[in-house]
């Protein structure tokens, strides 16, 4: 379905090795897409790649700091050296965050925010550069429940997370003009490193993910690459008049009052 939209296309994916952006990497590439793989795990990073050119596709991996502007000029300079142009960047890459604001240092507060609205910003920057210019182009950025509702001790990932949804909104509006899209997605609980390092830390793990399950209107966490299907739609000419919007993906989770998993009948 989607090679129509994206053969021969050249898309950037920040946060690629694993989790969500590694099912968006691998979903724009089977689509035939340019795809360029940047995140700082390199081992996984590389993997998915060498797996991916197996398969003939065409893909690169690339070491990032997100946070650090040389990387991500660096990565959009290789992008234009090895394909020309940039049509799709998707800014993905993000780290959680679980404490309390009485105990949070300065120092671990900026670490969140440097990569999950920083290091967004930069990435957006870099796209929009480009693709105003040529006036043609889309922007995707993952944000999070946590931007709308969040728990006492997610202080500094909510903070970065809204700068996030508040970044897609100003920058859609900064692009109309040059016909580039701006957009984001909101995943809910996914099956990713990310939520199986949140249930090692309990108790419990085996409990934990039961729990995740249990408190899905939908009866389960979502999958990778169901939020790639929805990254890819807002990328493709199906979405062309969707600029400014955050897509939940989220199994109906932010649609739910906090009445516990037994609500939902069934």
């Amino acid at each position: 379905m989607w090679s129509e939209y994206f053969t021969g296309k050249t898309v950037i994916v920040t946060g690629g090795s694993t989790g969500i952006g590694a099912g968006a990497v691998q979903g724009f590439a089977r689509a035939g897409a340019n795809t360029i793989l940047a995140d700082v795990a390199v081992g996984p990073g590389e993997d998915l790649v060498r797996t991916l050119v197996e398969e003939g596709r065409t893909a690169i991996f690339r070491r990032c700091d997100v946070g650090n502007e040389d990387d991500v000029e660096d990565l959009f300079a290789l992008a234009r050296d090895s394909f020309g142009e940039v049509d799709v960047a998707y800014a993905n890459a993000g780290v959680e965050w679980t404490k309390d604001a009485r105990h949070t240092s300065l120092e671990e507060w900026n670490r969140v925010l440097n990569v999950n609205l920083t290091g967004v910003f930069l990435v957006c920057r870099a796209a929009m550069r480009l693709m105003c210019e040529r006036r043609a182009g889309c922007i995707i950025a993952t944000s999070s429940p946590h931007a709308l509702a969040t728990v006492s001790d997610g202080v500094a990932y909510a903070a970065s997370k809204g700068g996030v949804s508040a970044l897609v909104r100003a920058l859609a509006l900064e692009g109309a003009p040059f016909g580039v899209r701006v957009n984001g997605v909101i995943p809910g609980s996914i099956n990713t490193p990310m939520i199986r390092r949140e249930a090692q830390a309990t108790s419990n793990p085996e409990e934990a993910l039961k729990l995740m399950d249990r408190s899905q209107p939908w009866g389960r966490i979502g999958e990778p690459n169901e939020v790639a299907n929805v990254t890819m739609f807002l990328a493709s000419p199906l979405a062309e008049f969707v600029t400014g919007s955050l897509y939940s993906v989220d199994g109906g989770l932010m649609a739910a009052l906090p009445m516990g998993p037994f609500s939902f009948g069934g």
